[in-house]
């Protein structure tokens, strides 16, 4: 770890719980992490990590507290089968640990990958910074909405894209996806500044708010909304990062991979991870393509709505379009033992009030169960893994998502104890819905 970092250490303060399915283990314990320790919060500041924003994701502090738990070192490898906006990878880059990351969603895996790149010279960055500002400048002094087509600028093909965008708001935007284009000459370099498009485009320059579970509308028509100032600033904010990075000399040691997680084929990593560091959707439909719509459909990585809904249709806890009707009339069934007996019941009270709540949250444990299958044929036999899950409620039915995802993680005969189901925080959608990370290693190989 570069001398510049110290371990950080979290203010626990334990309080052990017995719950009744673990009577017999001990290993469910609360310890109170403050939510700006463990949520996106605590990257807003933090260089590299505040480049993009992702609310639903934890936050660098937590990954660094798990880093220390699995004892992951220089040595290791860390894999997050579930990267979204690369926070694992970006903190293990930091700390000089190599990993990998899986991403379903395309856009995401852009942005994990582009946070990552630090070798990128500054003065270069600063340079193209300049050329892009002349020509957005020039631009826009010609290109009116009603021009869009004679500047051969493509309106994005997302449902009511003025819903989404003020008029003038989307022709600049427009205007400055064209800049950057034209006058980057890497991709690396244009990675970085579609990167900082990206960042600043939800909330600031869309016709949205960030809600609990989704985007929601809001009326723009007579904020003040300035596209060049807003990506402006945050740009800087980027360079400056690299350059502080640079003269670390931090070299890149990590990657992030457009990968279903759920169905990894005969991959092959060049190295054999030992550690597993992530964080699955939760079984709160919450769902990331729905939510990344407008990046998706602005910077071009789907052109129409059946691209998108299937990516969700792939995606654990997936619940927009075809995800969602896929469900709506089939009795989905277990399709490993372990599903049936931990979690059976709890779909059996489901379904008494709602089939397709019922199927969905089925459909989540199935695909979860299979990751944890897939990823372990991947793994080195020392493993030690590290999950962030949330508990939730649907109609009513307290899903214990922590206990039961121990249960199926030792239930699978893949030789993993699990150490500790750590509750570190209630979820402000609800008192006694937590969040928690679930610690599991793999047995040494005398006692397998």
């Amino acid at each position: 770890m570069p001398a510049s970092r110290t371990p950080f250490q979290l203010p626990l303060e334990p309080d052990v719980i017995i719950d009744p399915r673990y009577r017999t283990h001990n290993k469910l314990v609360y310890s109170q992490i403050r939510s700006g320790h463990a949520t996106f919060k605590a990257g807003l500041s933090a260089p590299v990590h505040r480049w993009f924003r992702l609310t639903p994701s934890f936050g660098p502090d937590l990954v660094r507290e798990m880093l220390l738990t699995l004892e992951c070192g220089t040595d290791d490898v860390v894999l997050d089968p579930f990267a979204g906006a690369g926070t694992t990878m970006i903190e293990c880059q930091l700390s000089g640990i190599s990993s990998v990351g899986f991403e379903i969603n395309p856009f995401l895996q852009f942005v994990g990958q582009a946070c990552l790149r630090w070798n990128i010279d500054p003065a270069k960055l600063e340079a193209t910074f300049k050329d892009i500002q002349q020509c957005y400048l020039d631009l826009d002094s010609q290109v009116t909405f009603s021009t869009l087509d004679r500047f051969n600028l493509r309106i994005p093909t997302i449902h009511t894209p003025l819903r989404w965008w003020r008029e003038d708001v989307l022709t600049r935007l427009l205007v400055l996806k064209r800049s950057i284009d034209s006058m980057t000459t890497s991709q690396p370099e244009r990675d970085f500044f579609r990167l900082a498009l990206a960042a600043v485009l939800v909330p600031d320059l869309t016709n949205v708010t960030l809600g609990r579970l989704q985007l929601h509308f809001i009326d723009r028509t007579n904020h003040h909304i300035n596209v060049w100032e807003t990506y402006s600033e945050h740009c800087q904010k980027m360079i400056g990062d690299v350059k502080s990075l640079r003269a670390q000399e931090l070299q890149p040691t990590s990657n992030v991979l457009l990968v279903n997680s759920t169905d990894v084929g005969d991959m092959q990593l060049d190295r054999q991870p030992n550690c597993v560091i992530t964080s699955p959707p939760y079984p709160n439909r919450y769902s990331y393509v729905w939510n990344t719509r407008p990046h998706l459909y602005l910077l071009d990585f789907v052109s129409e709505a059946k691209q998108s809904s299937a990516i969700d249709l792939l995606a654990i806890g997936g619940t927009w379009g075809t995800a969602t009707s896929a469900l709506l009339k089939p009795i989905l069934q277990p399709e490993h033992q372990i599903v049936s007996e931990v979690v059976g019941p709890v779909i059996s009270q489901i379904r008494a009030h709602d089939n397709l709540m019922a199927n969905y949250a089925l459909k989540y444990f199935n695909m979860l169960t299979k990751q944890i299958l897939e990823m372990d044929r991947l793994l080195a036999k020392n493993a030690r893994i590290a999950y962030v899950v949330g508990c939730s409620r649907l109609r009513g039915v307290y899903i214990e998502t922590d206990v039961l995802l121990a249960r199926i993680i030792e239930g699978l005969n893949l030789k993993y104890d699990v150490k500790a189901v750590q509750r570190i925080r209630r979820r402000n959608s609800g008192k006694d819905l937590h969040e928690s990370i679930v610690y599991a290693w793999k047995r040494p190989s005398s006692s397998q």
